[in-house]
């Protein structure tokens, strides 16, 4: 069974692009492209193992560069903020994760209207 719990059919909806999949289902790579700036997000779901690299077009390299360890797994997110994926902060918090409930800590990636990260917390 997978370390990371996640629905890859919320992720095609959310980032608007299908993922290049290796053999198996060993990893999962997004490529979008939100010119001047382009987003590669890879995630490894049998390892737990997520990586994200926002560039920007003229600059070498990434303006944004993450590398999650042992991530517990993401959740697609639609509210009056607008809909984004919460990716769980990995080992910070005991228990299996499920994807329905939040996570306490972790990060926001937003596709639309531009780009953004943004780190998160709940009161659990």
């Amino acid at each position: 069974m997978p370390d990371f719990s996640w629905d890859p059919y919320d992720f095609l909806d959310i980032l608007g692009v299908l993922p290049v999949e290796e053999e198996y289902g060993v990893a999962y790579r997004y490529e979008v492209d939100r010119r001047p700036l382009s987003l590669a997000l890879t995630i490894w779901p049998f390892d737990g193992d997520v990586e994200l690299a926002i560039r920007c077009e003229g600059v070498s390299e990434p303006v944004v560069h993450l590398n999650l360890l042992d991530c517990p797994g993401a959740r697609v997110i639609a509210d009056k903020r607008g809909k984004y994926i919460e990716f769980a902060a990995a080992k910070l918090f005991a228990g299996r994760y499920d994807n329905a409930r939040p996570a306490p800590y972790g990060f926001r990636l937003r596709i639309e209207p531009s780009l953004q990260v943004t780190t998160f917390s709940y009161d659990i």
